[in-house]
């Protein structure tokens, strides 16, 4: 911490200048891309960040233990402590590095995880306002090493230097922020790679929590489907092309509702996802829009 500056809400500005520490120090001390998440108290995600070349599912790994460490009030690692009666009582130089507790379920709801590398955020008091988690790096304790810079970026009295791989990406994502504002909306903004994957996911300050979840289904069915999320519905009429999607139960992303755009290159050839969430889907259509017109600016 330098400054002792002080924080009692975890705000989009703050996750972004977190992250932003974070990858530096993935990138520069540990030299391994991973994914990182942060979450307010309630474990919703405000933002997350997959580096170039992190694997797709660290995303999701990411945010499990975040959740975790926000909703537990404890450090991943000490729940696999607290949960595990052949580890409760061993000194802590004795402890596995990353070890996870067997007495508690993995995934509680497709959430909860033991794995070291969520760690709660907490106020001058001490009081949990968030979390954030890391999953990616060669060792459970660099993505523990990883998340404590996010969340003490927080506290520090200057912003770090710019450097990011996802630079780009985030330029995209701010443009569709923008857009959002200068129509005096809170959206969520999610842009995914190709495969529908996320690459950069922020919740503007005061969008309402699902909106996080929505963008992130509407980009992957933008990707999986290679047309606008609302153009898939036209699959669910039996009498056109794909006889019909099943309404419910077959995948859990699958979002027909408009905000969600394929981004491609010059050639055709998909690259991205764009998924926006928190306005009327008119307006969320709008905002994607300009989120796929600053893709083609910086491509």
């Amino acid at each position: 911490m330098s400054n002792g500056n002080e924080i009692d809400v975890v705000n989009l500005y703050l996750s972004r200048k977190g992250l932003q520490a974070a990858e530096r120090v993935a990138d520069d001390l540990i030299g391994w891309p991973c994914s990182i998440v942060v979450v307010d108290k309630a474990g919703a995600i405000i933002a997350g960040h997959r580096m170039e070349g992190a694997p797709p599912a660290t995303f999701d790994i990411g945010v499990e233990k975040a959740w975790t460490a926000a909703t537990f009030l404890a450090p991943t690692l000490m729940l696999g402590r607290m949960t595990d009666p052949r580890t409760a009582l061993m000194p802590l130089d004795q402890l596995p590095l990353g070890h996870h507790g067997m007495g508690l379920q993995f995934k509680h709801k497709g959430r909860l995880t033991t794995i070291m590398g969520g760690i709660p955020i907490r106020d001058k008091d001490m009081t949990v306002i968030g979390g954030v988690g890391t999953s990616g790096t060669p060792s459970a304790l660099d993505d523990n090493t990883v998340s404590q810079r996010c969340w003490s970026a927080m506290y520090d009295a200057e912003d770090p230097p710019l450097h990011s791989s996802l630079g780009d990406h985030v330029k995209v994502v701010e443009a569709a922020m923008s857009k959002a504002g200068d129509m005096g909306l809170l959206v969520s903004v999610c842009l995914s790679d190709a495969e529908g994957w996320p690459r950069v996911l922020y919740r503007m300050d005061g969008a309402i929590y699902p909106s996080a979840e929505l963008a992130r289904d509407k980009a992957w069915t933008a990707a999986a489907f290679r047309m606008p999320s609302s153009d898939i519905a036209g699959y669910g009429v039996k009498s056109l092309p794909g006889l019909g999607i099943p309404t419910g139960g077959w995948n859990e992303r699958v979002c027909p509702v408009p905000g969600g755009l394929p981004i491609f290159d010059a050639g055709g050839e998909l690259i991205a996802s764009v998924g926006v969430a928190g306005g009327t889907t008119d307006q969320d259509v709008r905002i994607a829009k300009a989120a796929v017109k600053a893709s083609a600016k910086s491509g």
